[in-house]
């Protein structure tokens, strides 16, 4: 099964509350992005954005130039429809990351649990030179994954966990650390999901 069929069975056979990576409230992602203290105009894009309320709530707060990518196109059209008549005024990428060719730059990417699927060094490399094609000096990058702590698989499929020295040393040739941490998941059943996450800065 390709990760296109894989996702898109994910989002189709279960409900919001029956997704382990289903958000209560307001999305989490949120803290970092108010942190970075862009413009409304600024350029971001949501990595593995699916169903997420990130954009949405980015989007309630004026910001105008909103991009989502998700390899799944139910998990888009479901994010869409919660957009209603907006919907039109955000940029869908329906791709694999891996795939995707930016055709622009982006001022803020933010990844809430993408790259914790890429468990091959030369998949973790591509996706390392796709966050530099798509941002610029300046940019911020935000990634978050299962922590040494966290689940050793999600929706069936093995993830591999990082350390935020590890995860920021990946990307150290491009990217400055501006902050890291660990924060918690609960899960719609209240079971908790450990992160680790770090806060980038194109040099």
């Amino acid at each position: 099964m390709s990760a296109e069929q894989h996702w898109d069975s994910a989002y189709s056979g279960k409900g919001v509350n029956e997704r382990s990576w289903s958000e209560s409230g307001d999305s989490d992602a949120l803290i970092e992005f108010e942190f970075a203290q862009l413009g409304s105009d600024a350029a971001v894009i949501d990595v593995g954005g699916g169903a997420s309320t990130f954009a949405k709530l980015l989007q309630i707060r004026g910001y105008k130039n909103l991009a989502v990518l998700d390899v799944s196109q139910v998990a888009l059209r479901e994010a869409k429809e919660s957009f209603g008549n907006r919907a039109a005024e955000v940029e869908w990428i329906v791709s694999n990351i891996l795939n995707w060719e930016p055709t622009r730059s982006y001022a803020y990417w933010n990844d809430r649990a993408v790259f914790h699927f890429l468990t091959k060094s030369e998949d973790q490399q591509k996706y390392v030179e796709k966050v530099s094609q798509a941002t610029e000096a300046g940019s911020h990058i935000v990634i978050a994954t299962f922590s040494p702590e966290g689940p050793e698989s999600c929706s069936g499929l093995p993830v591999q966990r990082w350390t935020q020295e590890a995860l920021a040393s990946l990307f150290s040739d491009t990217c400055s650390l501006l902050r890291s941490g660990k924060r918690d998941h609960i899960t719609p059943w209240g079971s908790t999901q450990s992160f680790s996450w770090v806060h980038l800065i194109r040099n």
